[in-house]
């Protein structure tokens, strides 16, 4: 094809100018969960191989749990990948990290700066680029050969190329490309587009290797992500428009085998690894289920709604976001006039490609490669565990840029010079803008604090986004103790809690951060009502506990102090005022252990009845034998009492539960 290889230049050059700077990125998003925090990127070797084509792809972050989010997630594929570049790359992190089965310690925050201090985010955010850069050519080759009738003799009149730049310039593909996890998407296409081209191949050779090739290619598509099995209709479909003298009707079937066999192998290999073939959903969480207080006309209709969003993201692609959950996109029904339009424009194009396939259309074939793709994501027969995302479009997003390229080439094929120049003007112009787009989104997805910090902005009404800057903000403020930073941690925390009372993420951050700020009655109220929402919450319940002493230090240590005051002035008044708060603080508090050790210190060093003290102690061992300073206290009452055995046989098994104490040293020298 004449100006083939100066288009393939002109492609990859764009692609390397204008995602050349994901090289600076660093992890985002959930780049942590199948990198950063995945117990199988990690490890390696082949147990982690096996998990990673046996297990829910997330189960190497979350532990075994096979449904996390709904729908489940199978992708082995990229995740395999990943794996094999942290094992080159990241074997310094890999030592610095430690037990990788240890999952608190597989969590811990401070091994981020092990990532950003390497050389691995350089690596994959490279790999992303080159796989990207793979497809697109791969696509130019495939419309190419579908579409040989739509290329003229000047280099820009083309319209395999002008489609393939502009798909390969689309800001909304920066969530595929710029976020290493969104490989699965590039992968998916990749693999289902060369599956495509041997289809192809095999009709104008009749070899069948070209089949085998075929099925390779979609197994490793659909293992990288579901939505590649749409091209069990993409197949035939593009079969019917491509315009080959060796074709015959027969090839629709052969054709077909080896992307049915794929298929098969997959739903059998997801079916093993998820114990079902689509798993029901069992949270109760609206952020992985967004559906979940809503009707189902009011789940299609709000459904509809997030295809118009599309449809303006794709014409006019901005603002971007990562986040769409709830409640950024507002639930709504069919008695919205909007829904109706929406559906009205869907029949019309669906009608319009059928009207309209028999003349082999490219605007036909377009938008029937948009519907087919786009099916699986569209929200509208699986619930995808969100109201929608920018990276479910990244295939179905070829069917748009078919048709803008269509419409520029018909333009630069036109009699009139006016006209052609127009379309290379279109090109360079829209080009340009897609360009300078897609390269400052980029740097949105830098890391978790840029990407939600100015993500929030946008998706200003979603639970998750306000969440998550919180969250950041939080982070920020422990290190620059700047008031600002702590004000604007406290007000996205307070809008996640406005716009769902029951977000537990939101309680947790909020619990944190009033500890943080010295307000422990406020952090053991957020804890409590995690604890409320989530009972099994090991997290909620230990802060909540933790909480519940603090706020009862804080009771407590004024009778402390006046003990410490009174022994210290040798104030019999002051004592006894100590003993009666104590014993007032009991009646309230029965079950305080605290408080009864302090009122065995108050008889004991205040009042001088050792006997009775020790007795106080034994009662606190008994329900709890940890508490070591009922232990300390009573090896010091055995001291003054001159058992110095039994002293040093309580301050001995004090030091073993408080191994860190001085004062159980201390005393255990000068015993």
């Amino acid at each position: 094809m004449k100006h083939k290889r100066v288009h393939q230049i002109i492609i990859l050059t764009l692609i390397a100018i204008f995602y050349c700077n994901t090289l600076s990125l660093n992890f985002a998003l959930d780049d942590r969960m199948v990198i950063m925090e995945s117990q199988y990127t990690i490890e390696g070797g082949w147990n982690s191989v096996k998990s990673i084509f046996t297990e829910d792809t997330f189960s190497g972050y979350f532990g075994t749990d096979n449904n996390i989010v709904a729908g489940g997630r199978y992708r082995p594929m990229s995740q395999l990948t990943f794996m094999l570049e942290f094992q080159l790359f990241g074997q310094k992190i890999k030592e610095q990290i430690g037990n990788v089965h240890d999952f608190e310690n597989l969590h811990n925050a401070d091994n981020e700066k092990y990532f950003e201090d390497s050389f691995l985010p350089v690596v994959c955010h490279f790999m992303n680029v080159l796989y990207f850069i793979l497809l697109c050519l791969l696509l130019y080759e495939v419309l190419s050969k579908v579409f040989p009738d739509h290329s003229g003799t000047k280099w820009y009149q083309s319209l395999a190329f002008l489609a393939v730049v502009l798909f390969a310039l689309h800001p909304i593909h920066t969530e595929a490309v710029a976020n290493v996890k969104g490989r699965d998407e590039i992968f998916a296409m990749l693999g289902a587009t060369l599956a495509l081209w041997g289809s192809l191949k095999y009709v104008d050779t009749r070899k069948w290797l070209y089949l085998v090739v075929s099925l390779l290619a979609i197994v490793f598509a659909i293992f990288s992500k579901e939505n590649a099995v749409t091209y069990l209709a993409v197949v035939p479909l593009t079969l019917f428009f491509y315009k080959s003298e060796h074709k015959k009707t027969s090839d629709y079937f052969v054709t077909l085998i080896p992307i049915v066999l794929g298929t098969v192998f997959f739903i059998w290999a997801r079916y093993r690894a998820l114990n079902c073939l689509l798993p029901e959903d069992t949270t109760n969480n609206i952020l992985n289920n967004p559906f979940i207080r809503s009707t189902k006309a009011q789940e299609i209709a709000t459904v509809l709604v997030t295809w118009a969003i599309y449809f303006k993201l794709l014409f006019f692609p901005h603002p971007l976001t990562h986040d769409y959950y709830p409640h950024q996109i507002a639930i709504t029904d069919f008695s919205n006039p909007l829904v109706w339009l929406i559906i009205a424009g869907c029949v019309a194009l669906v009608v319009y490609a059928l009207v309209n396939l028999k003349k082999r259309s490219v605007i036909s074939y377009a938008i029937l490669f948009f519907v087919i793709t786009f099916s699986v994501t569209s929200n509208f027969f699986f619930n995808i565990g969100t109201f929608m995302n920018e990276r479910f479009v990244f295939i179905p997003s070829l069917g748009f840029t078919l048709i803008l390229g269509y419409w520029l080439y018909l333009l630069s094929v036109s009699k009139n010079d006016g006209m052609k120049k127009l379309s290379v003007g279109l090109l360079a112009l829209v080009g340009l803008l897609y360009g300078v787009k897609t390269f400052t989104r980029n740097f949105v997805w830098k890391d978790d604090f840029t990407l939600f910090l100015t993500d929030v902005k946008t998706s200003d009404n979603s639970i998750k986004c306000n969440i998550s800057a919180g969250g950041s903000e939080l982070q920020i403020w422990k290190k620059s103790h700047k008031e600002r930073d702590k004000v604007a941690a406290y007000s996205y925390l307070d809008k996640a809690l406005k716009l769902d009372n029951h977000a537990l993420n939101a309680y947790l951050l909020l619990g944190e951060l009033f500890y943080l700020d010295g307000n422990t009655s406020g952090a053991y109220q957020a804890y409590r009502n995690a604890v409320l929402i989530d009972p099994n919450s090991k997290l909620a319940q230990d802060n909540l506990a933790k909480m519940t002493l603090a706020a009862e230090d804080e009771q407590i240590n004024p009778i402390n102090k006046l003990l410490d005051e009174g022994m210290a002035e040798q104030n019999p008044a002051k004592v006894q005022e100590a003993y009666r708060q104590i014993n007032e603080y009991l009646e309230q508090h029965p079950e305080s252990l605290i408080a009864l050790n302090i009122k065995g210190n108050i008889i004991g060093r205040g009042m001088g009845r050792l006997d009775e003290a020790i007795k106080i102690y034994e009662q606190v061992l008994a329900k709890d034998p940890t508490f070591a300073s009922s232990w300390e206290n009573m090896g010091i009452a055995y001291a003054i009492q001159q058992k110095f055995d039994k002293a040093q046989a309580c301050l001995e098994r004090a030091l073993q539960l408080s191994p860190d104490n001085d004062n159980i040293k201390y005393n255990l020298v000068y015993l």
